[in-house]
């Protein structure tokens, strides 16, 4: 499984959490929890970022794992 799943899916679960607070308290007029889920949201949509980023790692690991594997076999 790709390293980064975990912090996307957690970071999706952040957003809809987040979303959920912000209308809650946009609902009962509450700014505090309003922002409460605005930085959720945020904090959400930068470990789905981070997730990204090491899947494109491990992808590109992966990519020069195998490229290393095809010299050593062509020696």
């Amino acid at each position: 499984m790709a390293k980064g799943f975990e912090d996307k899916a957690k970071g999706l679960k952040d957003k809809v959490v987040g979303k959920v607070k912000e209308e809650y308290g946009d609902l009962v007029d509450d700014k505090s929890k309003e922002i409460e889920g605005k930085l959720q949201q945020k904090k959400g949509e930068a470990r789905e970022k981070i997730g990204e980023a090491k899947d494109k790692a491990d992808d590109k690991i992966d990519e020069l794992q195998r490229r290393a594997d095809d010299r050593v076999d062509d020696i």
